[in-house]
């Protein structure tokens, strides 16, 4: 069964490959993670064009989190990364611990599982988290 995407910006090709998508306004160059009628920032009519993303950037702010709902480990980092694309999105870090971690720290995107979850005809859902990349 093909896997889901678990998240607005993923896109699943052909092959079963996930990808980033996003759309870039073609007058100010605006990105935004979802189809737009009009570019939300300059207001030109014409829609932004969708573009596949780098899977790469830099950690803008995160938060460890200590406390959360049953089944869920903690301690984990809660971040928000700016990819070289022009998207931002949120979600964890991990394989790092939260000592090592600062503004601008290189980051690459990684597709999992979502958790083990699957739809309701069985189909897996695909989501992310982010790793370290390049020089720590």
């Amino acid at each position: 069964m093909a896997p889901r995407p678990g998240h607005r910006s993923i896109r699943v090709d052909g092959s079963g490959k996930p990808f980033l998508q996003g759309y870039r306004c073609g007058a100010c160059g605006a990105v935004v993670p979802e189809p737009t009628m009009a570019c939300r920032a300059c207001a030109d009519r014409t829609p932004p064009a969708p573009f596949k993303s780098p899977e790469t950037g830099r950690l803008w702010t995160w938060t460890v989190v200590q406390r959360s709902y049953p089944g869920i480990a903690v301690p984990f980092v809660s971040a928000v990364v700016d990819l070289d694309g022009g998207l931002t999105l949120k979600g964890t870090v991990v394989g790092v611990e939260p000592a090592q971690l600062r503004q601008s720290l290189p980051l690459r995107l990684v597709y999992d599982d979502a958790g083990g979850g699957t739809d309701k005809d069985g189909a897996p859902w695909i989501g992310f988290h982010f790793t370290v990349a390049g020089e720590a």
